[in-house]
């Protein structure tokens, strides 16, 4: 039997075929035409978007075309759900799982007191107001209410308690507890049976603390004096405020890859957080981050301000945050510094149909003081920014709210003639009805660390003042002044301690007192301090 053999092609046969292939010979292989693509959809449920039915999708089948179509159909949308009912009161909304609408109430009763608070830029009672409740964080403020010295615009005429006067009391009370050095204030609002009182302290590094103040500035206990943010956090407290239901907290916390962000909680009067720490701010500038928060309460929504430097220069951002204390869309930001100079510590406000931003510009050698007015999503300014100061003076950290029919912008500077606290105030369309003008007299000395409280006739203002050197260092001061930036009496002494006292934070109180918080030195180390105005009903200015 013959063995099988296998034999190699010789290489002359080999050349030949590789040849035949060269030339482009046919290989018997045909490719045939093109496959037609395949279908978008063959049933509805193919279509990426099915099941919104509120925005509703159909597969159409395609056309006979000579096979160029491919079988099956293409996505299309269908009539889109419509839940506008023309009401400006209700908020219109479809569920997509049913493509049913759904409408609620826009405005909210967070006091409780059966009168709603008007829509975000406009005016309580007003037409398209949607609401009459001239504060909605007070039960004791409706239309009929019966004014009496509360710090609430009771009968909503727009001015709070008539023709009152604020006087100093004393006995003023340290808050933060020894050990926490340096201590500085940071938020204080009351609620209608407490104030609640945040602050830095120093405690595994800095952190923000929390107490629960009686009207006379004592602890509540409990809870008592308690850590806010953890240990590790190294967080610095921004403003409180009160909505009715719930207190509202900011602050700056370097919890997130080391740089700053801005937070936000929710916190009830028994001090207990009602939200887990929420981050506000996400952007990084690589060497700080988001610091110097603002916040402001429009009836409806948190507003939050912030500066940050993304670019090497620092600039404003501000973002939206609900009732319930979740951010609303993205933030935005408020200013795009093109010549070199730095846009920093803002302070915002609700005003009539926008919101008013305060701020300083500059550098290491010239500071001004900027304002500008901005829609009340934040999305977009109404009026070009408007220069409040020459830039010749050091004129920084303003502060505005809205009084009446006006935002009120004050500041220190701190080498004009005299170095005063100065005001402007601004109509809501950008109208300067009052030009800057000094509203303190320090002499010789200074006034700095201005805090409004708006009255709708008048404004408290409270700030610090070293003209009294024989104490070695600044006291607490208050003065009224009307909505013309003119005194109303004369400027009070609040602290009488040696030493420092400065940065106050001010909030209406019980009875119409105004509590104080404070920073002083006068037990050898820098603490916070709790003092308080009384409200003096009908009487005349202090002489």
């Amino acid at each position: 039997m013959k063995a099988l053999r296998i034999g190699f092609p010789h290489a002359a046969m080999i050349s030949g075929v590789l040849g035949l292939v060269a030339c482009g010979a046919r290989t018997g292989l045909e490719a045939g035409p093109p496959k037609p693509p395949s279908p978008e959809c063959v049933v509805d449920s193919d279509c990426p978007t099915f099941g919104d039915l509120c925005n509703p999708v159909k597969c159409v089948p395609n056309a006979p075309d000579a096979g160029t179509k491919p079988l099956g159909g293409t996505c299309e949308d269908q009539p889109k759900v419509d839940c506008n009912d023309n009401d400006p009161c209700t908020t219109d909304t479809c569920t997509p799982e049913t493509g049913a609408c759904a409408y609620k109430i826009a405005t909210l009763d967070l006091d409780g007191d059966g009168y709603r608070g008007p829509i975000p830029g406009t005016i309580a009672g007003q037409p398209g107001s949607c609401g009459d409740d001239c504060d909605d964080t007070n039960a004791a403020a409706h239309p009929g209410g019966t004014e009496i010295c509360d710090g609430v615009d009771n009968d909503c005429n727009g001015i709070i308690d008539d023709n009152a006067t604020f006087v100093p009391v004393s006995g003023e009370v340290v808050v933060s507890s020894q050990g926490l050095q340096p201590a500085s204030p940071g938020g204080l609002a009351w609620s209608g049976k407490v104030y609640a009182s945040l602050y830095s302290g120093k405690s595994s590094g800095d952190r923000v603390f929390m107490s629960i103040l009686n009207p006379g500035g004592d602890k509540v206990t409990p809870p008592g004096e308690q850590p806010f943010t953890f240990v590790n956090a190294d967080s610095f407290a921004g403003p409180t405020t009160w909505v009715g239901d719930r207190f509202g907290v900011i602050w700056q916390d370097r919890r997130a890859n080391n740089n700053y962000q801005i937070f936000f909680s929710l916190l009830g009067e028994d001090g207990a957080k009602k939200l887990a720490d929420t981050q506000i701010s996400f952007d990084e500038d690589g060497v700080v981050g988001a610091v110097n928060p603002s916040m402001a309460w429009n009836g409806t929504e948190f507003l939050v301000a912030w500066q940050l430097a993304p670019g090497g220069i620092y600039n404003l951002f501000g973002a939206r945050v609900s009732v319930d204390g979740a951010p609303i869309g993205a933030p935005v930001a408020l200013t795009n510094s093109d010549n070199g100079l730095g846009n920093e510590s803002p302070s915002l406000t609700a005003g009539k149909d926008g919101v008013g931003v305060a701020w300083f510009v500059g550098d290491a050698l010239s500071k001004t003081v900027s304002f500008q007015i901005f829609s009340t999503d934040l999305t977009k300014p109404t009026i070009p920014p408007m220069v409040l100061t020459d830039g010749t003076t050091n004129a920084v950290y303003p502060t505005v709210v809205w009084n009446k029919d006006r935002y009120i912008v004050a500041w220190a500077d701190w080498s004009a003639k005299p170095r005063a606290i100065y005001a402007t105030a601004i109509g809501p369309d950008g109208t300067m009805l009052v030009a800057p003008k000094a509203i303190t007299n320090p002499g010789q000395f200074h006034s700095r660390w201005p805090f409004l409280k708006p009255l709708g006739d008048r404004l408290l203002l409270v700030y610090s003042d070293d003209r009294d050197d024989q104490n070695a260092g600044y006291e607490i001061y208050s003065r009224m002044i009307d909505n013309q930036l003119g005194p109303i009496g004369s400027e009070q002494r609040i602290t009488k301690a040696p030493g420092d006292s400065l940065h106050p934070v001010a909030s209406f109180g019980p009875d119409g007192n105004v509590g104080v918080l404070f920073r002083d030195d006068r037990l050898g180390e820098q603490d916070v301090w709790f003092a308080r105005l009384a409200c003096v009903a009908g009487g005349p200015p202090p002489p």
